[in-house]
């Protein structure tokens, strides 16, 4: 009942004001930090305003219009326009008009064009050379655009437009997970920390918080990185914030057929590769890619309705390699393995103008993608992973009203679907959500886990997640205030069904020969040390909700002082579990009070304040504060109470083999042990973040400027994980000792993360364009999201975050040679990341650090003669400094095209892009390779993989 009264509430407001504007006349939805602006001043000779003068705004490729005009202190503004290029046009009585063309406007920019008009039959008409784009003097956030011309020019991995937004300071992907593309912005250190809107709509997962769908390359007009200070009508992020829009169609008939194709034949191998291949004798490591398309769009009726579709598939024969160094016992499932992916993107739009006041846009966007045996390779089996399918489909309706010169009203709705689908690798994956039968059942496999090998697997689960959003925006203009105010209202239905170890797993104690072939030798398998399974499968749901609303005042305050200032309101309903139902649980949980439960506070001030120096425009001081709430993720908050107590933990230590139960029934072995349950603190809160910012940018030309920036951002309540069911004085006596343990989600986890950001951009001309961005960084936490490690010492877990590298310059550029040919390029330089020194001990379940050291001391200020004296302990060599591995990174990718005219607009384009020219050892981060951790390890600072080596793709595009 509660869920239903929430949703009601929340859809109020937005239902008042999408029937308002629907019903009203609306023009397509730019709004939530996408929209740009121009505006001015018109004037006689001698500077008196000209009150009433008609200003008529073209996009120059659609030739869509606004009108509007000037007030009566001759002032006109065209606030929230779609990115592309314009041209304005101004008419008064008794003067002769006025034009200025080919004005670029990009993602959230405001630009002034003041025009003086000349006394004048109105027949006779003035056209005014277009500036430069200038810097932007009203803005007070730490951003960076990434332009169409970067996205056609640079060399792209894999087509996903997402890894341009490197090329900006205070960006990494180290918090990446590999299933999705996602980017780490500023303080939005973890992978669920940042935000992504594509068209004005929530573009995340709610489930985990990272970007939910992909879009064609092809089909991206341009996007924009807020790495700090975002504005009001973006919400629900504690990091930064992507805005994306996507292309519309012109007056012109435009396209482009492509093919990309990669071959291993085209690729080195790094150092690793070579050793396994030589080790297992191959010839190679098979791959092929092939990743074709094409793009079409233009007028349906010119000036009025336009149309953009977009294609783009991707089909992969990759390869992977189990790789055990212990062939004398594994032999039979070492080797080279298919790997096969496929991925198909779509995207189509319609934008139709209904008047000089209204426009509407339609866009229906989809993603469907198989990814086969993640997790197998090395000494996992190629059956010991899991493959997933996620289809992905949203379709998105947006118009905008101009009411009136001073009122415009953006409305959007938005349906999509997404959904993991994760199976056993060589099995179809199973699709049908809470159902169990044998067909099913029989995909699981036995794991059996050996000290160097993993075989088998028994892992599924569906996430299907549905997402219902409606946003209104609305701009009021005021003299020298210009006021935004809206509300952004989403419903996510969420279900997870997870089987979990229902087959079982089987831990032996040593390495021994093994052959799945040979039903002797696996009958006779030897030392098994214990047997875990969970039964019975489980699945259940969590219906959340999303309302934020907020109010933002843009006030030229002063004629060179712009104040940015307002307030955000973000609240999240059924996220902490206040809804669950604890009569479903065969017992009540010892901590939980639903009553209290919920996050009511969460109000975000924003100030800003930009100052022109000079009033010339080229000499910008900025400054800003912010406070900024996250999104609580749905799979966290499911995994807690609403499964608790309701699966059969089986734990044999030393069970027979190959039948642990000894023919008795297995719900016999069910552990009888006082049970371990995982709850929300009742003060589950969403984290935030509180932002300050300080900088300045010199415009050197019309086309070059420098920016320098300094960031610092306090992260607070986080959770972390607490046993409080644990009494470090005796251990062996728990406090409640009818429970195992009791792990809390309590929301004490703090960070700082501090910055000096540097950007050197010359935007296009003269055929060339360049970026150059450095980051010099601090960022220390204390493992958001993770246990805590020692609670009679929990300060042991303050350091450094996982993914602090303190030192980046990525330097980009693109330069149009004789005989049209472009050759671009990215470089990039990081240092190296952190790591933790853990020791053999466990406390309570938690690997304790190694003594005298603290968390992600390794590549920092980790004294290896402490490490060395554990080890000594142990009766193990010391370890040398030599074998210390640094991941840091150092990249070269270069693009080269030449482009073969044949007629007119068509030609045919040929390209070649290589990634990591130098083949460049790069090692991946510490914290995803295994024993790198492990002090007692023989291998300890070791990293025994790295990225991919060279690797070269080819590629042809017609473009008509």
């Amino acid at each position: 009942m509660r869920s239903q009264k929430n949703l009601m509430w929340g859809l109020l407001p937005c239902l008042a004001l999408g029937f308002l504007s629907v019903f009203s006349g609306v023009l397509p939805a730019r709004g939530q930090g996408v929209g740009a602006e121009i505006s001015g001043t018109v004037t006689d000779a001698t500077g008196a305003a000209l009150a009433g003068a008609k200003v008529t705004l073209t996009d120059q490729a659609t030739g869509v219009t606004r009108v509007v005009t000037a007030g009566s202190d001759g002032h006109y503004v065209f606030p929230d326009l779609p990115n592309g290029t314009y041209s304005l046009k101004f008419d008064q009585a008794g003067f002769a008009s006025a034009e200025i063309h080919d004005i670029v406007l990009n993602i959230g920019t405001n630009l002034t064009r003041d025009v003086q008009m000349k006394v004048g039959a109105v027949q006779q008409q003035v056209t005014v050379e277009a500036q430069g784009a200038p810097i932007d003097t009203t803005k007070s956030e730490v951003a960076g655009l990434v332009s169409l011309q970067q996205i056609n020019n640079m060399p792209i991995n894999s087509r996903q437009y997402l890894n341009l937004a490197l090329l900006m300071p205070g960006t990494s992907q180290d918090a990446s997970r590999p299933y999705y593309n996602n980017v780490a912005i500023g303080a939005g250190v973890t992978f669920y920390g940042n935000g992504f809107f594509v068209d004005g709509v929530r573009n995340t997962w709610a489930e985990q918080g990272e970007p939910r769908q992909d879009i064609p390359e092809g089909a991206v007009a341009e996007f924009k990185v807020y790495t700090t200070q975002f504005p009001a009508d973006l919400g629900l992020a504690e990091g930064g914030f992507v805005t994306v829009v996507s292309k519309s169609g012109t007056n012109q008939f435009h396209g482009d057929i492509f093919e990309y194709w990669r071959n291993e034949r085209l690729n080195a191998l790094n150092k690793f590769q070579t050793a396994q291949q030589k080790s297992l004798g191959l010839k190679g490591f098979p791959f092929n890619r092939n990743q074709f398309g094409a793009d079409l769009g233009g007028p349906v009726i010119k000036n009025r309705t336009h149309f953009f579709a977009s294609f783009e598939r991707t089909r992969t024969n990759d390869s992977l390699t189990v790789f055990t160094g212990l062939p004398q016992f594994y032999s039979s499932v070492e080797g080279t393995f298919a790997k096969p992916s496929w991925r198909t993107l779509w995207l189509a739009r319609g934008d139709q103008k209904i008047s000089n006041n209204q426009t509407m846009f339609v866009r229906y966007a989809g993603e469907r993608e198989y990814q086969d045996c993640f997790n197998c390779g090395g000494s996992a089996a190629v059956n010991a992973g899991f493959s997933q399918k996620i289809p992905r489909t949203s379709i998105v309706f947006g118009d905008t009203w101009m009411k009136s010169a001073r009122l415009l009203n953006d409305f959007r709705f938005q349906y999509a679907f997404s959904e993991y689908e994760i199976g056993s690798p060589a099995f179809p994956i199973w699709t049908a959500f809470g159902q169990y039968p044998p067909a099913r059942l029989n995909e699981l496999q036995t794991v059996l886990s050996f000290p160097s090998l993993t075989w088998g697997a028994n892992f599924q689960e569906l996430g299907p997640e549905h997402r219902y959003g409606i946003n209104d925006d609305v701009t009021s203009i005021h003299g020298t205030h210009e006021l935004h105010f809206g509300t952004e209202y989403d419903y996510i239905p969420y279900k997870d069904d997870s089987p979990g170890n229902l087959t079982g797993r089987f831990t032996f104690g040593k390495d021994q020969l093994f052959d799945p072939n040979n039903p002797t030798i696996v009958a006779n398998l030897q030392n098994p040390i214990q047997y875990t399974q969970t039964l019975p499968p489980i699945n259940d749901e969590l219906n959340t909700s999303y309302w934020g609303w907020y109010v933002m005042d843009n006030w030229r305050a002063l004629p060179r002082l712009n104040v940015n200032y307002g307030l955000r309101y973000d609240r999240q309903f059924g996220s902490f579990n206040e809804n669950f139902n604890p009569a479903t649980l065969p017992q009540a949980l010892p901590f939980a009070n639903y009553s209290k439960r919920g996050d009511t506070n969460n109000f975000g001030p924003r100030l800003g304040l930009s100052w022109d120096v000079t009033g010339a425009g080229k000499s910008i001081v900025r400054a800003g504060f912010g406070q900024y709430y996250n999104n609580i993720r749905t799979l966290i908050t499911l995994f807690a109470e609403p499964r608790d107590l309701l699966v059969c933990s089986i734990i044999i230590n030393k069970p027979s083999y190959p039948d642990p139960f000894g023919g008795k029934s297995p719900s016999s072995f069910c552990s009888t042990a006082p049970p371990n349950i995982t709850e929300l603190e009742n003060n589950f809160v969403n984290p935030y973040s509180q932002q300050f910012n300080g900088g300045f940018t010199q415009q050197l030309t019309d086309t070059l400027s420098v920016n320098v920036d300094g960031v610092y951002v306090h992260s607070l309540r986080d959770y972390r994980d607490v046993d409080v069911n644990f009494n470090p004085a005796n251990p062996s006596v728990r406090p409640l000792p009818q429970w195992g343990q009791i792990i809390l989600h309590e929301p004490i986890s703090k960070g700082d993360y501090k910055a000096m950001y540097l950007r050197f951009e010359k935007r296009y001309s003269h055929r060339y364009q360049y970026l150059v961005s450095y980051t010099l960084s601090d960022c220390k936490d204390n493992n958001p999201a993770g246990r805590v490690a020692n609670l009679t010492n929990p300060n042991l877990d303050w350091g450094p975050c996982s993914i602090d590298r303190r030192n980046a310059l990525v330097a980009s550029g693109s330069f149009q040679l004789p005989w049209q040919v472009i050759v671009a390029g990215v470089f990039s330089l990081r240092s190296t990341l952190p790591f933790s020194a853990f020791s053999n001990t466990f406390i309570d379940g938690a690997r304790q650090y190694v003594p005298g050291t603290t968390r992600d001391q390794g590549n920092r200020d980790l004294n290896l003669g402490t490490v060395n004296a554990y080890r000594s302990t142990l009766g193990l060599a010391p370890i040398p400094s030599s074998q210390i591995n640094s991941s840091r990174l150092n990249d070269f990718d270069i693009r080269v095209s030449k482009a073969i005219p044949i007629k007119g607009e068509r030609q045919l384009q040929v390209s070649c892009q290589v990634f990591n020219l130098f083949n460049t050892t790069n090692l991946p981060a510490p914290f995803t390779s295994g024993q790198v951790n492990v002090a007692a390890a023989s291998s300890f600072g070791e990293i025994l993989t790295a990225q991919p080596g060279t690797q070269a793709e080819l590629s042809v595009r017609f473009v008509f």
